[in-house]
């Protein structure tokens, strides 16, 4: 099992490749039967290549992402809890994303699932 550092430490080396638009980096921390459903309520992305195509695909829409935490990872036992700030830019275009990530781990410590729970009703202008 994971320790909590471990899952704590994953959380933010999922943040900070997400921000620098390291999609493989993204995809390194998922096992290879990763599941992912981004936003909850939609159709899952099964297996580690799915994931990658799938951030991927985020990442192509996008001219940038800064993804952070805007409070602590709660972890326990082999899952982790987190409130995300995603700042996206497309063009001039620049909206912040609410979300809230669950993920699992398994027992080498990688991400075996996550589920990101947020809805339209979480994207707002950016006023930075």
């Amino acid at each position: 099992m994971p320790t909590i550092e471990h899952m704590k430490d994953t959380v933010a080396a999922y943040t900070t490749a997400h921000s620098a638009g390291d999609v493989d980096g993204v995809a390194a921390l998922f096992s290879e039967d990763a599941v992912v459903a981004d936003p909850v309520d939609q159709p899952a992305h099964e297996g580690r290549d799915a994931v990658r195509a799938f951030f991927a695909g985020t990442h192509d829409m996008l001219d940038a992402m800064d993804l952070h935490a805007t409070g602590p990872v709660r972890a326990v036992g082999n899952w982790a809890a987190v409130p995300l700030e995603a700042i996206t830019t497309m063009g001039d275009l620049r909206m912040v994303v609410e979300i809230i990530d669950v993920f699992t781990f398994d027992d080498d410590g990688l991400i075996s699932d996550m589920k990101a729970y947020w809805t339209a009703a979480d994207i707002r202008p950016y006023e930075g």
